[in-house]
């Protein structure tokens, strides 16, 4: 054999290995950030790939770490996390899954640790929180996220001072805050987070004081009230003099709003991107 044609065997073997390595590296790459074709996840789908973290009617749930395995190996985007007792573990095992974009937890006790460990991913748009317990340290975790959009928290657990803290959130542009009492300090809190669009707010008591200091915000497009303590005439003071506000009361238009209209129900916190 003469040495050209060893030469020669020798460079293609060599562009081989060079093509096989990188296209390893390639396919880590897609499975960490869900970049490439194979398994996108489809934004508009409605339901996302469950994980069962308890037991639910009386079934043995699978292993969380299994169960989020071949939520990795669909390249799913989206995920909900129901039928238990989430905890700080499975939110920092969870975040190692950099290319979520949506998470739902639906029932849990999370901490400051889980708040740093979902503002840690990269690619998170939207967390839905709903009858979870979390704290001021929890919240002031999330507001360093840098690609959080929209958050919706129903629980229990935080005050007035967490929701201060997410004005450092600057990506922040939807907010939906369910809380079990409250008063207008909440209302004054969520004014202060300049960047958000639209705000939907849950069992608070908010009284004109508070509508008042909602109304203010800069940048304020749509405003949803629920269970609050609001007279007629500031609900017409809020009508004429912002009548480009988008404004519901408990799911629906006031009577005297002068852009009432009909349109259908919509899931929570499935609005698009303002």
């Amino acid at each position: 054999m003469s040495t050209r044609t060893r030469r020669s065997r020798w460079y293609v073997f060599g562009v081989a290995v060079v093509v096989l390595v990188l296209g390893s590296w390639v396919s880590v790459r897609s499975l960490q950030q869900g970049v490439g074709k194979i398994g996108r996840y489809n934004r508009h789908r409605p339901d996302s790939p469950v994980v069962a973290v308890a037991p639910k009617n009386g079934q043995q749930a699978e292993p969380f770490a299994a169960t989020l395995a071949r939520v990795v190996a669909a390249g799913a985007e989206a995920i909900r996390l129901e039928a238990g007792d989430v905890r700080d573990a499975e939110i920092e095992t969870l975040a190692s899954v950099e290319r979520l974009r949506v998470i739902r937890v639906l029932g849990g006790q999370l901490s400051g640790a889980a708040g740093r460990a979902l503002a840690s991913m990269p690619h998170l748009e939207q967390l839905h929180l709903r009858d979870v317990e979390l704290d001021d340290e929890t919240l002031d975790a999330l507001s360093q996220s840098r690609s959080l959009w929209l958050l919706n928290v129903v629980g229990q657990g935080f005050s007035h001072t967490g929701i201060d803290r997410l004005a450092k959130l600057r990506t922040l542009r939807q907010l939906r805050l369910g809380v079990d009492g409250g008063d207008d300090r909440v209302a004054e809190a969520i004014a202060g987070i300049r960047s958000l669009r639209s705000v939907h707010l849950i069992g608070s008591g908010t009284s004109g004081q508070g509508l008042r200091a909602l109304a203010g915000m800069p940048k304020l497009q749509s405003l949803y009230l629920d269970d609050c303590n609001i007279s007629d005439e500031d609900w017409t003071w809020l009508f004429e003099s912002h009548p480009h506000l988008h404004v519901h009361i408990d799911q629906g238009h006031h009577d005297r709003d002068p852009s009432r209209h009909p349109h259908p129900m919509t899931h929570e916190g499935q609005t698009g991107r303002p």
